[in-house]
């Protein structure tokens, strides 16, 4: 006996929604039918295709335009930047774009980390960078990346005309992924020797390491990132957000 679905319809709509942008129907940057075709297609009101956009909409799945209508969501430099770069100044607070300088672009065996985090057989590829980031000329960050090289292919990363900081966007144009979240686990750490040189800075300096895991829309894990920060004059900001909420100050 097939079970009665019990959810809302609007929650039902935003599930199948979901489910078209997921398998690719609908593509990021894609300009969705407008709420009165939607309604006519699925036999709803306008008002439940209002709910399902909002859903998603909180999803982070699709972005809604004024007088524009609803487009789904895609790694945009603001997006990408506010979202996923997390270091601010300590003296003013504020986010600064890094300059980014490629040191090792190569397709290799994934190590023991990177297997386990990306959920590979034993023996598989692995597309890896590693990228030095510097803010007012001095190195910062020191990231080492790896995807699944079976979602890479033959791509290149770093050799379009999209802006060199963007992995995100690299992944959504480039491979047809999208991330949908990610997470970071921070560790107090003391700098190896190797990663000293990278930073100019003595073995043993105090550092933050951040290993961060992204999954696509899926829930699949695409990305595994160890990143090395020097936090002697930055912090690590992570902001939540409720959507609707409105400072009143």
């Amino acid at each position: 006996m097939t079970e009665l679905d019990l959810r809302p319809v609007f929650v039902r709509l935003a599930s199948h929604l979901r489910e078209r942008i997921v398998n690719g129907t609908f593509l990021p940057g894609q300009l969705l039918p407008g709420e009165e075709a939607l309604a006519r297609e699925f036999n709803v009101s306008v008002g439940t295709v209002r709910k399902a956009f909002d859903v998603l909409s909180g999803q982070g799945l699709v972005t809604r335009h004024r007088g524009r209508g609803t487009f789904v969501s895609r790694a945009t430099d603001e997006r990408a930047f506010t979202s996923f770069f997390r270091l601010v100044n300590r003296s003013d607070g504020q986010r600064r774009l890094p300059v980014d300088k490629i040191l090792l672009r190569e397709r290799a065996n994934a190590d023991e980390q990177e297997t386990s985090a990306l959920e590979l057989k034993s023996g598989e590829f692995v597309y890896r960078l590693r990228r030095l980031r510097l803010l007012d000329e001095r190195p910062l960050l020191l990231e080492t990346i790896a995807f699944p090289l079976k979602r890479i292919m033959e791509k290149e990363w770093g050799e379009s005309d999209t802006s060199s900081h963007l992995i995100y966007s690299f992944l959504e144009r480039q491979c047809g992924v999208s991330i949908a979240r990610v997470e970071d686990r921070l560790q107090a750490c003391t700098l190896p020797a190797d990663v000293a040189e990278i930073l100019d800075l003595p073995v043993g300096h105090s550092v933050l390491l951040v290993v961060r895991v992204a999954f696509d829309l899926e829930n699949r894990p695409v990305e595994v990132r160890r990143s090395w920060m020097v936090t002697d004059a930055y912090d690590y900001l992570s902001e939540l957000r409720w959507t609707g909420f409105t400072d009143s100050n």
